[in-house]
């Protein structure tokens, strides 16, 4: 039992530590190899939601998870992410329900809006919201932060020395048996 447990907690936390990893992988490349843009590796971005203009569905402080696709790929119903005011110092991440699709713009509302968007244009498009992690996005801010990548990094650090820690011991053990092995002992 006492093994099971504790191969069940070294799963969670290296789980914890891929998708740390993976965040980080994934921001270094949209940084280095997409600028300006809001997609990383395999084109999936995320965000924290904070408004409530997609409640029911989202609410403040959930992270949403969402995918570049191509163009023929949107349909009215889909929930998409887009940028207002690209290029200036408010542009921001909006998060709503396509409910309209032309040639040359697309119609967003918020769920909980009364009154729809202003139209946007396709290349404001960013993706579609493809999977939800309820509450999470104070610590996902907080992994943003200098601190955070800090805290990222020494996590990460500590579970490989403790992880590794038993295979050097393993393998000193038998280094010693080996040398001792061959002396005669009184």
């Amino acid at each position: 039992m006492k093994f099971f447990l504790k191969t069940l907690v070294n799963a969670i936390l290296w789980a914890i530590v891929a998708i740390l990893l993976l965040f980080v992988a994934s921001g270094l490349y949209q940084r280095i190899f997409n600028r300006g843009g809001y997609t990383g590796l395999f084109g999936v971005g995320y965000a924290v939601v904070v408004s409530g203009s997609m409640k029911p569905v989202f609410h403040e402080n959930d992270m949403i998870i969402f995918q570049k696709h191509d163009r023929k790929d949107y349909r009215a119903g889909d929930i998409v992410v887009y940028v207002r005011d690209r290029g200036t110092e408010d542009e921001i991440l909006i998060t709503h329900r396509l409910i309209g699709i032309s040639e040359d713009q697309l119609i967003t509302k918020g769920d909980a809006n009364s009154i729809s968007d202003k139209p946007i244009k396709w290349d404001q498009l960013v993706g579609r919201v493809v999977f939800l992690v309820p509450g999470i996005g104070k610590a996902v801010e907080f992994l943003r932060t200098p601190v955070g990548i800090l805290i990222s990094v020494l996590l990460i650090a500590a579970l490989s020395v403790v992880n590794l820690l038993p295979v050097f011991k393993s393998r000193k053990k038998k280094k010693a048996e080996a040398v001792n092995g061959g002396s005669i002992r009184y």
